[in-house]
């Protein structure tokens, strides 16, 4: 066992799920002080908490030990994940031109995909079109069993999004904007606006107004907006756009929290391709319109490889 590694595991299992030292150390019942030094390499955890950690991370015992994941090609257990995005030989033209081709691809439960490809490949005017911002020719998309033309409201009660910038009025406070989206959704729940203000991390700056916001402030409170109704299904499109690191790594944690937390599903389109197989579980593909192909992020950390390779290898091999 190789203790600077697995402490180094360790760190970065925790900032990849967006925890703190404190609250991983509040949840084993020891300080945040004993969570560095494993960290560090100065202590390593004894088998009670590798236990918990390993549950709390979602690995296993022996991977902290090894301190790096054992990665082996899965499947999505479909019989125990419920189906919450399903889009089926979706097309949709502008005049003669056709932006999307028959596209079909779902979404599970729990499950976080990102959506890559070259620019003009179809993917903001798919997920304009999932969220029936652009009418679709053919083909249907159903958002937890509720089609998005038949039963577009409720269809749409299931769903977050932000789609390139967040819609924020920028001369009240970010408070202020919450209360406004819960009162357009009629969601009374009090509790639950402040725990999404915490889940981003705004508790300080809440009620300042939103033009004082940097935009990574902006980005997370956006996040929050989106998620004040309890969607199911969460759409992103880049972003990260104009993010510093910290902000990438920020909403990098966010992200996984909700998740793993909400269980919520999550769609993302962006072209930083780090920052999407840091944060997906399955990758889709969009060339010229059409799924190009669809893969499980962990099929690629088991070829050793990154996800740029694999993205230029089945790009290539479509040519």
């Amino acid at each position: 066992m190789n203790q600077e590694k697995m402490g180094k595991f360790i760190a970065e299992l925790r900032m990849e799920q967006g925890y703190t030292q404190k609250e991983i150390g509040d949840k084993l019942g020891i300080t945040d002080n004993s969570v560095s030094k494993w960290e560090r390499g100065i202590n390593a955890p004894d088998i009670c908490y590798l236990k918990e950690l390993a549950e709390i991370f979602h690995v296993t015992v022996q991977e902290i030990l090894n301190g790096e994941r054992n990665f082996k090609k899965k499947e999505i257990d479909k019989e125990h994940h419920s189906k919450i995005l399903e889009v089926k030989n979706l097309s949709k033209s502008f005049g003669k031109r056709k932006v999307l081709k028959n596209i079909t691809f779902d979404i599970y439960e729990g499950d976080i995909v990102g959506l890559i490809g070259p620019n003009g490949a179809g993917k903001t005017t798919l997920i304009k079109t999932i969220l029936s911002l652009y009418k679709k020719d053919t083909g249907s998309v159903k958002i937890c069993g509720y089609d998005n033309k038949k039963d577009l409201e409720k269809a749409l009660s299931k769903t977050g999004s932000i789609i390139e910038n967040p819609d924020l009025y920028q001369n009240i406070s970010g408070r202020k904007n919450l209360k406004i989206t819960a009162l357009i959704n009629d969601i009374k729940d009090k509790e639950y606006i402040e725990k999404m203000i915490k889940f981003v991390k705004l508790e300080d700056r809440i009620d300042d107004k939103v033009k004082k916001y940097s935009l990574g402030m902006k980005q997370r409170l956006g996040l929050a907006n989106a998620l004040i109704k309890r969607p199911k299904l969460l759409i992103l499109d880049e972003p990260t756009n104009g993010l510093d690191p910290l902000g990438i790594k920020e909403l990098r944690g966010i992200l996984r929290k909700i998740s793993r937390e909400e269980n919520i599903s999550i769609l993302i389109s962006s072209h930083i391709l780090s920052e999407v197989e840091n944060i997906c579980d399955r990758i889709l593909i969009i060339d010229e319109g059409k799924v190009n192909s669809e893969f499980g992020i962990e099929e690629v950390k088991y070829k050793n490889i990154s996800l740029e390779d694999e993205y230029f290898a089945k790009m290539k091999k479509d040519e």
